[in-house]
């Protein structure tokens, strides 16, 4: 039997706190400060949307999960942390940092994200583009994209674009697509995906508020496993448990 035990906590922490977001739509706030995706800049769970945390605003974020070993494998512990701040004509400047592959071990130093605001809307429904690069300085992480937001009136706010990473040193071309729903004013229910010729991941999470300010995110990754016939995954499949806190200082 896989020891999976780690896995199976944080789905359970995660259902928990859904047991508690039902219960509380006394709560609401008339806005909130967007939070980073997984991989640092702002974004769904694991794509970046075309948002960018406003100007004079940073934020810090963290998760922690475990990995879903596979056949004859164990499970090991995820961590991430990363934080953003908003500069000047709409430029999103990050670091992200974490765990190594393999090791369980913080990997020394962090790598640089960018993300520049291409369009900015003043009306209620707006279409936000922006291009960015993550993971800069990395040898085999680096990727870039171009990506578009639209806020729709039914309430729900779509995610699309095109990113390219460089596996093998080698240019890899994908899609991505994402939506997320806001069930209230401070909790949102998530899900995006990456495709490509030789990959395929589709990823969910929820996003809950306490304040405008400070949320609670939970995260799945690479949901469906699908890894067969010669099809990749960016992540294995796992799930992470974490906070993203604007302004704390």
């Amino acid at each position: 039997m896989f020891k999976i035990w780690k896995f199976a906590l944080v789905v359970c922490l995660g259902f928990s706190f859904l047991g508690l977001v039902c219960v509380s739509h006394a709560f609401a706030f008339p806005q909130v400060i967007p939070s980073p995706a997984l991989n640092g800049p702002t974004g769904l769970v694991r794509i970046p949307s075309a948002d960018c945390i406003p100007y004079k605003n940073f934020n810090i974020a963290a998760d922690y999960g475990s990995i879903m070993p596979s056949a004859g494998g164990s499970s090991e512990s995820v961590i991430a942390y990363k934080m953003n701040l908003g500069t000047f004509h709409g430029l999103e400047l990050g670091i992200v940092g974490g765990s190594e592959r393999g090791t369980n071990q913080l990997r020394e130093g962090v790598f640089v994200n960018m993300k520049l605001a291409l369009s900015t809307g003043d009306d209620p429904y707006p279409l936000l583009l922006a291009l960015g690069v993550e993971n800069l300085f990395s040898y085999t992480q680096t990727d870039v994209y171009m990506v578009a937001t639209k806020y729709l009136k039914q309430g729900p706010k779509l995610t699309f674009g095109f990113m390219a990473d460089f596996p093998n040193y080698k240019f890899r071309p994908l899609g991505m697509a994402g939506v997320e729903l806001a069930i209230s004013d401070n909790f949102f229910l998530m899900a995006d995906l990456m495709a490509g010729e030789s990959l395929f991941q589709t990823n969910a999470g929820l996003r809950f508020y306490f304040t405008p300010i400070f949320s609670l995110n939970i995260s799945a990754l690479n949901v469906l496993d699908a890894t067969a016939d010669g099809v990749q995954a960016k992540d294995p499949r796992s799930a992470l448990i974490g906070f993203s806190w604007a302004n704390p200082f």
